[in-house]
């Protein structure tokens, strides 16, 4: 049997990554509030979120177009079976 290869489970973790990442951020803007901070927040930080939200999305339908690959590549006796 093929291994299935697996894009969610890293993705979720970077997800959560991020998710803390912003909450970090928040917390400090509350004490951090000026232009060097501001440069902070759009020279670096925007970009990673939008980096990384792109990047989701793409493992996203990565994930469906490998399960649908998988799917193909099973004998028709496997395609039946309780995996």
């Amino acid at each position: 049997m093929m291994k299935r290869v697996d894009f969610i489970s890293a993705a979720a973790r970077l997800e959560d990554a991020l998710k803390e990442l912003e909450a970090a951020w928040m917390a400090t803007r509350e004490h951090w509030n000026d232009s060097i901070s501001q440069k902070v927040e759009d020279e670096y930080l925007m970009p990673l979120h939008a980096q990384v939200r792109t990047m989701l999305d793409g493992v996203s339908k990565l994930s469906v177009k490998m399960r649908t690959a998988e799917q193909d590549c099973l004998h028709p006796r496997e395609r039946n079976a309780t995996l």
